[in-house]
């Protein structure tokens, strides 16, 4: 499967609104420290860290995701 630079940023911003009502929510809801303009560059790396992968990540919080996006 190929995916486009950038779908997995996408696929956390999806998950967080979906799942969670927000990035905010999401943050908050695992417990990791960062706020306001932190969580954008930290997002990637908490959710490797805490699931694995973005892959992982989809798979527990799925969402219709178009890789063509």
């Amino acid at each position: 499967m190929t995916r486009k630079p950038g779908w997995d940023a996408k696929a956390i911003s999806q998950i967080s609104k979906q799942h969670f009502g927000s990035l905010a929510d999401m943050f908050e809801f695992h417990g990791w420290p960062e706020r306001g303009a932190k969580m954008m560059p930290a997002q990637q790396k908490r959710v490797a860290d805490h699931y694995g992968s973005v892959e992982a990540f989809l798979a527990k919080f799925p969402i219709e995701f178009d890789e063509n996006d």
